[in-house]
């Protein structure tokens, strides 16, 4: 008995939602802070967030960034 297998590559890409934004948020890595930047789509006013904490506790110097946005997988024309 021969079996016989077809395969099919079909091209896909992903891509921002349209309908959403990507927002960037932050929290400090210094033992036992449990400080956060609060969420913004412009990451530029986390970093702000992230120096004024650094300004008023001076060994608080390491963050964790986080960037998230919805993500939307498009098949592309043509893909079989």
């Amino acid at each position: 008995m021969t079996v016989r297998t077809v395969l099919r590559f079909v091209t896909h890409r992903i891509k921002r939602h349209p309908e959403s934004e990507a927002t960037a948020s932050a929290h400090c890595l210094h033992g036992g802070c449990d400080w956060e930047a609060r969420p913004n789509t412009d990451v530029n006013k986390v970093d702000d967030q992230c120096m004024e904490h650094t300004g008023r506790l001076r060994d608080h110097t390491t963050f964790a960034r986080r960037f998230e946005d919805v993500a939307l997988v498009e098949r592309l024309e043509g893909s079989a």
